[in-house]
């Protein structure tokens, strides 16, 4: 199958916590016609999600955590119930998640299976 996009653009408007690109493409449509589009482009970063599950208790352990783009969309108090997770930053997944674990809920776990790959937000980076 031929490439359907090339990137004739990038520029980097903020890099700052993430990075925001306005990337200019020219894209293939099915019926072979080209169009150039210009989109923002939100790379947050690869990350790692574990759904924690304590066997004793028969129960999943999820976290708690402030979102300010929930409370910016009017949750009044920003928080979330959300499985653990975390930036890899420069780490192994399996390491980053053991390390977010802790950081999260204080479980500490000796190993961890991966299950699939997924994309956070297909319509970010």
């Amino acid at each position: 199958m031929p490439q359907k996009a090339n990137i004739t653009n990038t520029e980097i408007l903020s890099d700052d916590y993430f990075t925001l690109s306005k990337v200019t493409y020219e894209y293939t449509k099915n019926d072979g016609s080209k169009e150039t589009q210009v989109r923002e482009s939100f790379d947050v970063g690869n990350a790692a999600t574990v759904l924690l599950y304590n066997k004793q208790q028969r129960t999943v352990i999820l976290t708690k955590q402030f979102r300010l783009s929930t409370f910016l969309n009017k949750n009044p108090n920003g928080m979330l119930i959300e499985a653990c997770a975390g930036k890899l930053d420069e780490e192994h997944p399996a390491e980053a998640i053991k390390r977010e674990i802790t950081e999260e809920t204080g479980y500490e776990v000796s190993e961890v299976k991966k299950i699939f790959e997924a994309y956070m937000s297909p319509g970010s980076l």
